[in-house]
């Protein structure tokens, strides 16, 4: 039986890490309807400009996960946002 080194812990450890990465990148995939490029997905991340459709309302965005995205007014108050709602009724600043 071989005995680990700590370079083979290490090389473990990385691996595990880039597995969990990855994973939370697809659960967090949330793009915008109509801003899909040719070649280039936009990504809603943090503190990315949105502005509401019909109110021209302009909000940060302050966390996302896969079902919704939480704002912050100008004020600094913040709510929470379904990603359908999110694509439907805001478009990037």
């Amino acid at each position: 039986m071989r005995t680990l080194t700590e370079a083979d812990i290490i090389n473990v450890m990385r691996e595990e890490w880039t597995s969990r990465v990855k994973t939370l990148r697809e659960k967090a995939n949330i793009t915008f309807a109509g801003v899909v490029g040719d070649k280039d997905t936009i990504l809603v991340a943090p503190e990315l400009k949105v502005q509401h459709s019909s109110s021209k309302i302009k909000y940060t965005i302050d966390s996302v996960s896969p079902r919704d995205v939480v704002l912050r007014t100008p004020e600094g108050k913040l709510f929470t946002v379904l990603a359908d709602v999110l694509e439907q009724e805001y478009v990037l600043e």
